[in-house]
């Protein structure tokens, strides 16, 4: 439906969701990144990493991350902060699941 003045808004697209196999790799590798976050302590008072350490502090490339940095995001576990990527507090939670710590 296009949006005043004939154009299209981005809220006219619709959303690609991941499914099967690509969600469940993205849902692990954003575990992952919520517990390696949570492990490498508070930088200025919260848990966060600089976006360009992320890929290299994984061990993945960049293309592989983005699907696991959307889930997350949109899962509210993470934000961005800056030039930072910082948990937020289901991120925390979940990273204290992942670890096995109470929560």
């Amino acid at each position: 439906m296009p949006g005043l003045c004939g154009r299209r808004h981005l809220a006219d697209k619709p959303v690609q969701r991941q499914v099967g196999n690509h969600l469940a790799e993205s849902e692990a590798i954003a575990f992952e990144l919520c517990a390696l976050i949570y492990r490498r302590g508070k930088i200025d008072g919260r848990y966060a990493i600089e976006m360009e350490q992320l890929p290299k502090a994984m061990g993945l490339k960049r293309s592989d991350l983005q699907g696991a940095l959307e889930l997350a995001t949109e899962r509210a576990w993470l934000e961005h902060a800056g030039l930072m990527l910082a948990l937020r507090a289901a991120g925390i939670y979940t990273a204290k699941m992942v670890l096995d710590l109470p929560r």
